[in-house]
Parts: C-alpha cells; structure tokens; sequence
C-alpha cells in the first residue's frame, strides 16, 4: 500500500510501489495536481484502482455518488483548502474540518507524528520506519503552487 499525509497545504506520499501484496515493483507517482486545482492522494490495495479513481474523481468531483463500492482511500484538497475523504465506500465525506489527515497502510504513525508536531514530509519519514508497505522517496505537491 503506501501512506500519504496532508498538513498545512502540503501533501505527500511514499513512492514504492506493489503489486498487491508481494514484493516493491519499482517507484510509483501516488499523489497528482487535478484539472482544476486539486490535491488528489490515493491509497489501495487493489492494483490499478488509484488510477481508476483519480480518473472518476477528476470527470466527476467529490461531490459524486459512485454506482459501486471503490476500494481505496482518498484525500482531496480543493484549491480553497476544503478537505475530502474516502475510504471503500461509493462517496466523499466532507469538507471536513481539520489540521492533519493521512491514509493508507501507515496513517497512524503518520497522524500521531503530525499530531506532535511534525510536517507532513516528516510524518511519512516516521511512518515509513514503522509500516512494511511505506518507502521510497517522497513525493511533495503544494496547496495553490501551480
């Protein structure tokens, strides 16, 4: 899987990637910059789900009900800050109000390191060194930093 945090206009992900559940396959971009401005962070066990959401997220918004179940965790931030969730459900919840999120495989070490003070760049440092399925390098995007 992979985790990704976002604190501060600041959202970051690992970049190793799986297939399924075996071993690394190689590096993978899991964080993208939407059409219209958006943050979109995507986790999933399922390989090839993140690019199928990211797809449907950006033809159809956050404000979609989707006709299945997606199985994947999802963040967007919209260019005004307001912040989206998913978790294998058919819909967003949001906008939701709060200082720090994260998702996938290493999200509570995320949290907790962001929680007490750390960046979201560090939190994925802290969470790759707890979590088996975190690594690589990190990927950045900036709020509004187009």
């Amino acid at each position: 899987m992979t985790t990704i945090a976002y604190k501060d206009g600041v959202l970051v992900a690992n970049s190793r990637s799986y297939a399924g559940s075996k071993m690394p396959l190689g590096r993978k971009s899991k964080i993208h910059r939407l059409a219209d401005g958006s943050l979109f962070g995507c986790s999933s066990s399922k390989v090839g789900q993140p690019e199928k959401f990211r797809r449907l997220v950006e033809e159809f918004g956050v404000e979609h009900t989707f006709e299945k179940e997606v199985l994947a965790q999802a963040i967007v931030i919209k260019p005004n800050g307001d912040v989206f969730y998913f978790n294998d459900e058919d819909a967003f919840s949001g906008p939701i109000e709060t200082d720090c999120l994260a998702i996938g495989s290493g999200e509570e070490y995320a949290i907790g390191a962001m929680l007490h003070g750390a960046t979201a760049q560090e939190a994925i440092v802290i969470a790759a060194e707890c979590d088996v399925w975190t690594g690589g390098e990190l990927e950045t995007l900036i709020l509004n930093d187009n």
